[in-house]
């Protein structure tokens, strides 16, 4: 028998959110509505939908693998050039691409407690090390991980907003980090993953995309997931220097996204009213959530996405409580915390029953 990698042995993949067949089928439900991963609950934009059922007859040839005409349209919307794009499938395999092309063994990373378990996990699959600081009140420690940033850290992993505590990092906040860093003279890449960039409304939320184009040196991730309700497409960017990208591209499969997907992001790009409309219902439908949980004596944790973070007291017990039910959220044990679960904003009544089952449960 043929040996796994070392590093494999300890490796625990990573455990998505539980589709809607599956709950349906074993709990032999009618009604099941997923608020699990943090996906767009809407239909996708019309224009998405015409260029994917449009590029089927397509589909019999390979797509574009340096995906050209997308990376144009993202050079011009990120104001940055083609050269400083690199796109793939999803944003969770580009931060895989990073960890296979820039981490060795004698190399680490750096990140905050309860962030996205990815960042570790791409780490770990390279047998490189972590360092983990803590959060503070639930939100990224900027200044400490910038003083935790030493000789062999390669990345610095920031998800502003963070999932999964909802949680976001100020301009202020940001150029203190930078401050440090430029002080400690680290080697240590930022990595901003901006997921869930278009739900803030914080009036001090800034983009790392405006200290890219002054200069800085960083990464920036961004997806089609969400906001744009294109999940099931997988397709991510990065926004990256130029030599960095040049490396990536050297070493990401040839065609890593397809031709439906990169036709799709196209047009996508073009939908800033869809994104107005979308972000407003669901920040909307945020408000309406929390002040249901306030009514039944919840906490939460403040947040700048799509989701909540919310106190339950047990969360796996609720979770699975929950999943019974019909309603799919994702319990935060893996993420040390054991008391809360992460709870996608959805449609009204998708909320709605969720908060029923949720005051049944409670009840008990």
């Amino acid at each position: 028998m043929i040996k796994a990698r070392k590093a494999l042995k300890s490796f625990s993949p990573y455990v998505a959110g539980r589709p809607v067949s599956e709950i349906r089928r074993l709990y032999k439900l009618s009604k099941v509505v997923k608020l699990a991963s943090n996906e767009n609950p809407y239909d996708p934009p019309v224009k998405v939908v015409k260029a994917v059922t449009g590029g089927a007859r397509e589909v019999n040839r390979y797509p574009d693998s340096n995906a050209y005409e997308l990376k144009k349209k993202l050079a011009l919307k990120m104001g940055v050039k083609a050269e400083n794009i690199v796109v793939g499938n999803g944003a969770d395999e580009i931060i895989e691409l990073l960890g296979k092309a820039f981490l060795e063994t004698s190399d680490r990373i750096v990140v905050s407690r309860h962030a996205f378990i990815r960042y570790r996990m791409t780490a770990d699959l390279m047998n490189a090390a972590t360092k983990t600081v803590n959060m503070k009140n639930y939100t990224h420690d900027l200044a400490k991980m910038a003083n935790a940033a030493g000789a062999k850290d390669k990345f610095i992993f920031i998800a502003n907003p963070s999932n999964p505590t909802g949680t976001y990092n100020s301009k202020k906040e940001i150029e203190e980090m930078f401050a440090v860093l430029k002080k400690r003279k680290t080697q240590a890449i930022p990595v901003f993953d901006e997921a869930y960039v278009d739900f803030t409304d914080a009036p001090d939320y800034v983009s790392a995309i405006d200290y890219f184009r002054r200069g800085k040196k960083l990464i920036i991730l961004r997806t089609f997931s969400k906001t744009y309700g294109m999940a099931g497409l997988r397709l991510g960017f990065a926004v990256a220097p130029a030599e960095i990208c040049a490396i990536l591209e050297r070493i990401r499969p040839p065609f890593n996204t397809t031709s439906l997907s990169q036709e799709a992001a196209i047009a996508a790009l073009d939908e800033t009213s869809y994104v107005k409309t979308i972000t407003k219902k669901i920040l909307n439908e945020k408000k309406r959530m929390e002040k249901n949980l306030s009514g039944m004596g919840l906490k939460y944790v403040p947040s700048q996405a799509n989701f909540l973070l919310i106190n339950v007291g047990y969360g796996n017990k609720i979770f699975t409580e929950l999943l019974k039910m019909g309603v799919i959220v994702r319990g935060m044990a893996e993420y040390e915390l054991p008391a809360y679960i992460r709870v996608t904003i959805g449609k009204p009544a998708e909320n709605d029953f969720f908060i029923k089952c949720l005051k049944k449960i409670k009840g008990k």
